[in-house]
């Protein structure tokens, strides 16, 4: 769910200065920014943060951490990403890049990614540089017709791979001095662990073993971004 909501904002934030602001990446003004949300939900509470900065040429860099909490059974991360972006039309801007996900643990993950954002619709696909599977994010802007001009921005997200996909509703309202308060509800896979039984010639055999379930989550944030 972490990563998910990670690449979530990191999405939102590049494109959101190229299409709807006077500076960003994509003008002659060098832009850079950072921030950090507070989030609490069904699973758990947690802090993340990020510093990111975008250059005029298109090319972007940024830094995440996440997984902030007092859960030992969960661990730092750090996503770290190198892209560049263009606007290739008044409705139209591609991206492509590479993304390093570390976790304190040790476990790696190593992707380059590309995407675009046409009119209402983001959408970009991962790829393992070392084999691992990948993985396919659509963002759509429900801001359009009679909900255009409401005091909040209303989206939804896909994200898909080889085990199934993640349904994401979202509402965010961004306020004065760079506050920000938000909410999803999201319908995700998680992994839960249950206890399997054999039984022959009254010998009786138990062991656990994780299946794929899914789930309804709520989750709460609010940041500052700077």
């Amino acid at each position: 769910m972490k990563r998910i909501l990670i690449t979530l904002l990191w999405i939102s934030i590049p494109y959101c200065q190229t299409s709807k602001q006077s500076s960003g990446a994509l003008n002659s003004n060098i832009g850079m920014s950072a921030g950090a949300y507070a989030n609490t939900g069904t699973d758990k509470s947690e802090v993340d943060g990020f510093f990111e900065i975008q250059f005029k040429n298109g090319l972007f860099s940024d830094v995440w951490f996440s997984n902030l909490d007092m859960d030992s059974e969960t661990s730092l991360v750090f996503n770290s990403s190198l892209g560049w972006m263009k606007k290739v039309g008044p409705n139209l801007t591609l991206t492509g890049g590479i993304s390093n996900n570390i976790e304190l643990n040790g476990e790696r993950l190593n992707e380059f990614f590309i995407g675009g954002n046409i009119s209402l619709f983001t959408g970009l696909a991962f790829f393992g540089i070392n084999n691992t599977p990948s993985n396919f994010i659509g963002i759509f802007d429900l801001n359009f017709g009679p909900l255009k001009n409401i005091p909040v921005d209303l989206s939804m997200m896909s994200m898909g791979d080889k085990d199934g996909s993640d349904l994401f509703f979202m509402i965010k309202k961004t306020m004065t001095k760079g506050f920000i308060a938000g909410y999803t509800f999201s319908r995700e896979q998680f992994e839960s662990e249950e206890t399997r039984t054999f039984t022959k010639k009254g010998y009786t055999k138990s062991w656990t073993e994780l299946v794929q379930k899914y789930g309804f989550f709520n989750t709460v944030y609010i940041g500052v971004t700077f």
